[in-house]
């Protein structure tokens, strides 16, 4: 009889124990969220602010996205897509083109991530340079 009184406390406690994880897991899952929306908040916001400088030099976020993943590829591509580490390749590719952007876009709009070409030489009679 003192094993049943045992077991039905036991199992009264484990139930109280189990509502008490309920509740805490209900807590850290408010806090998640929470903490989750003011990074949310401060992402947008930074992101906003990274648009802003990009607006000025006439390429909208969505073209320099573009931009930023064509370059990141070529920075893989270059290396036979062996090894390296593809958000380091973003974060180079994003500081790149960034810096063309700051620097005026249409200086370097042949190919992201390598120089712009030369410019033409304009050549006189039988293919001889001025």
């Amino acid at each position: 009889m003192a094993e049943k009184l045992t077991m039905k406390i036991l199992a009264g406690e484990l139930e109280t124990l189990r509502a008490r994880v309920q509740e805490l897991e209900l807590q850290l899952e408010q806090k998640l969220e929470t903490t989750l929306e003011k990074a949310v908040s401060r992402l947008k916001s930074r992101v906003e602010t990274r648009q802003g400088h990009t607006a000025g030099a006439g390429v909208d976020t969505h073209e320099r996205q573009h931009l930023i993943a064509e370059t990141a590829y070529l920075k893989a591509e270059q290396r036979g897509f062996k090894g390296g580490d593809p958000e380091q390749d973003w974060k180079e590719a994003e500081a790149e083109i960034d810096r063309l952007l700051l620097q005026g876009w249409s200086k370097h709009r042949e190919t992201p991530g390598k120089p712009a070409s030369r410019p033409a030489v304009s050549r006189g009679k039988a293919g001889t340079r001025r």
